[in-house]
């Protein structure tokens, strides 16, 4: 066997990628499978961004553009971060990279030294541990309490602040649990933030996913902290640009630097073609949001009807984002076809194989009593995959 890293060989892939990747084979080899794993809008990217791409392969935009990303795209997030998120920056303050992943990374590996420790809530996005860990950062994982609704409690956050604490993550609206911290919740934690002289990275990501009428706050837009918050963004859930694979972030000037000497030695600039697609998307007709999120709350309603009649009372429906995460404790312990359901990654396998329903277990969140369940996805593939769920967990119970 060749000498690998240690680092690589201990780090886990990520679970939502996977399970996607094996329902997408299943349905290859014609298996009907109903996939609620990604987090990817199903909607076609609005045709004026298409077109702003086409026109950039026809002018020959085909070549290296500058690192930290095009003068054009660079004042169009500086003017989206400012009207939309209060957010202040001069071009030397942005760095556009190759997704909003890709950022998170970038600015981890611009902050921290090797056992520098990174405080993680859960539940999380899967790859935040991942990326710590290959940044040489410890991952310190706060459990939040499902009982609250794994809303932030800035207590626990206090007491989990050592010596070597030196960056807080924060995702809201949260993927997996669709919490949208209110201002309140916000102003909170900012106040812990200045007295600690921690650096937030802020994941946005879901800016644009929010429900009910409720109002988005960027934590970095709160005075006194602004010059300890790196904001994470970019048009992948907002515009249906997974594959374009552009984000962006805003923050203080020496740690975009920083990222961007990393980005220079590992990537370069992002795609050029996307470049000015993205240009198209900031700067162009905003109405294909709000028809998506319209059509993503259509959907969240009809799911939580579909559990709350299994549950025979009202269940919390998310805030915002795309995902239910509800807890699925009760079937542990308990036999389906003759397997013992242990756990949640149990209860996947076995609504995958037996039910052809695919969803992803808590464990990858860091909430093992939980399933990930997204509602990106047509209403046809929801109603499908709801009957199959709950038939899945009636044969269980």
């Amino acid at each position: 066997m060749r000498h690998l890293s240690t680092k690589v060989r201990n780090l886990e892939e990520s679970q939502t990628l996977l399970l996607t990747q094996r329902a997408r084979l299943l349905q290859d080899a014609g298996v009907d499978v109903v996939s609620l794993t990604a987090g990817e809008p199903d909607f076609p990217t609005p045709a004026h961004i298409k077109e702003a791409a086409l026109r950039a392969i026809e002018a020959d935009f085909t070549h290296y553009t500058a690192n930290q990303g095009t003068a054009e795209l660079i004042e169009a997030v500086i003017d989206k971060f400012s009207s939309d998120n209060d957010l202040h920056f001069s071009p030397d303050q942005v760095l556009v990279s190759s997704g909003a992943k890709h950022s998170i990374f970038n600015a981890l590996c611009a902050i921290l030294n090797p056992g520098d420790e990174v405080i993680i809530p859960a539940p999380y996005w899967v790859s935040y541990p991942a990326i710590v860990r290959l940044a040489d950062g410890v991952p310190v994982i706060l459990p939040f309490e499902a009982a609250t609704g794994f809303r932030p409690d800035v207590r626990r956050l206090r007491r989990a602040i050592g010596p070597k604490t030196r960056v807080l993550i924060l995702n809201t609206p949260c993927n997996p649990t669709g919490i949208v911290f209110t201002r309140s919740e916000v102003e909170e934690i900012a106040a812990m933030v200045k007295e600690t002289n921690l650096t937030v990275i802020s994941d946005e990501i879901y800016e644009k996913m929010v429900f009910d009428g409720r109002k988005h706050v960027s934590i970095g837009s709160l005075k006194g902290i602004r010059d300890q918050v790196v904001t994470v963004n970019g048009v992948s859930k907002a515009y249906a640009m997974t594959g374009w694979r552009i984000g962006y972030m805003g923050g203080p000037e020496e740690i975009i630097r920083a990222a961007g000497k990393v980005q220079g030695q590992v990537t370069n600039n992002a795609n050029s073609i996307a470049q000015k697609a993205t240009v198209a998307a900031l700067r162009g007709p905003q109405g294909p949001i709000d028809a998506m999120r319209t059509q993503f709350q259509l959907r969240r309603d009809y799911v939580a009807r579909r559990l709350s009649a299994r549950e025979g009372g009202e269940v919390r429906s998310p805030e915002g984002a795309m995902f239910f995460f509800p807890g699925v404790e009760r079937c542990f312990g308990m036999r389906a076809r003759g397997n013992l359901i242990r756990n949640a990654s149990d209860l996947a396998e076995h609504l995958l194989e037996h039910h052809h329903v695919a969803l992803v277990p808590g464990e990858a969140f860091g909430a093992p009593g939980h399933i990930r369940l997204s509602f990106a996805a047509s209403m046809g593939d929801l109603e499908k995959g709801m009957d199959r769920l709950l038939r899945g967990l009636q044969e269980i119970q």
